[in-house]
């Protein structure tokens, strides 16, 4: 079997946000390129004669692989794999980072099988998880921080879109007793009408009251909540949150926001007390929105 691999991999920046971003030190794999490339090379070629014969029992024979850097933070790195032989097929193969504080994915397999089981169609499926790497399937779509532009929105209407998707399906999984956390839009695709999470090692066993699920949310799906928080032994927080308009953080209006975040929310409600409890103080007329939801999905 031939291997190629993309001249990316030894890199120590990433794209996103439609800008460069630095990789911290603690997680190259080497100072120089030439040094991480080697190191980099190294491991997977090592790494494809434990999952190629596993691709190959579901895919059939692989002749020719390419790899190439799709993606690198502190907990892994995220190669994609293009795989040639009978078919074609793309898979996502991530690695742990050096200094990686999680210690193996074989740490988070039982939760990863009992969300499959229950949100098939939401995560990028698992194929195979070691101690040090994890196989996934490719997924196509709309990675969530393709929406900015540095810190600007660039795609209001679609971005909307994507408000009640997510916050009815975190409101599926808060039911099932889990919560997704620490959230981040470039690990979040929108794929047709369904939003996809990329990172299966941040669902977390959680009861989240429904008094609490829309602050522990706020701000999903293109800001981490804990980015609109006040922290004050963080002063960088208050600093970037004057950066730009409500639009760039919400992905639209404050008070917009909050009606499809709540719709979304409703969706999933068994009934209007559920919904009254999530909304809290958060609107006024939570019966006009419960409403409006009951006729748009009921």
């Amino acid at each position: 079997m031939k291997v190629k691999f993309d001249d990316n991999i030894g890199t120590d920046t990433i794209e996103c946000w439609g800008i460069t971003v630095h990789l911290l030190k603690s997680i190259l794999f080497g100072k120089t390129e030439e040094e991480r490339k080697k190191r980099i090379k190294e491991i997977i070629s090592e790494k494809l004669l434990e999952i190629i014969p596993k691709i190959e029992e579901k895919y059939g024979y692989i002749e020719e692989v390419h790899v190439s850097l799709a993606s690198a933070w502190t907990r892994y790195y995220v190669f994609r794999l293009e795989c040639f032989g009978e078919n074609k097929n793309v898979f996502a193969l991530n690695l742990l980072s050096p200094n990686s504080h999680l210690k193996s994915f074989k740490n988070f397999e039982e939760t990863i099988k009992d969300i499959l089981k229950k949100f098939p169609d939401n995560i990028a499926k698992p194929l195979y998880i070691s101690d040090d790497i994890m196989l996934q399937e490719w997924v196509e779509g709309k990675l969530l921080s393709d929406f900015k532009d540095g810190d600007i929105l660039i795609d209001e209407e679609e971005a909307k879109r994507c408000i009640p998707l997510t916050s009815s399906f975190l409101y599926e999984l808060k039911k099932e007793g889990y919560v997704y956390t620490p959230w981040d839009d470039y690990e979040v695709v929108l794929r047709d009408n369904k939003i996809i999470l990329l990172d299966l090692t941040r669902f977390v066993k959680r009861d989240l009251k429904e008094e609490e699920f829309f602050e522990f949310y706020y701000g999903v799906p293109f800001t981490p909540p804990e980015i609109i928080k006040p922290h004050p032994e963080n002063p960088a927080h208050r600093l970037y949150w004057r950066g730009v308009s409500d639009k760039d953080y919400f992905g639209t209006d404050r008070k917009e926001y909050r009606r499809l975040f709540l719709l979304g929310v409703a969706r999933e409600c068994e009934s209007f007390e559920e919904f009254k409890r999530v909304c809290g103080n958060v609107i006024k007329d939570a019966e006009k929105l419960w409403r409006e939801a009951f006729r748009k999905f009921r």
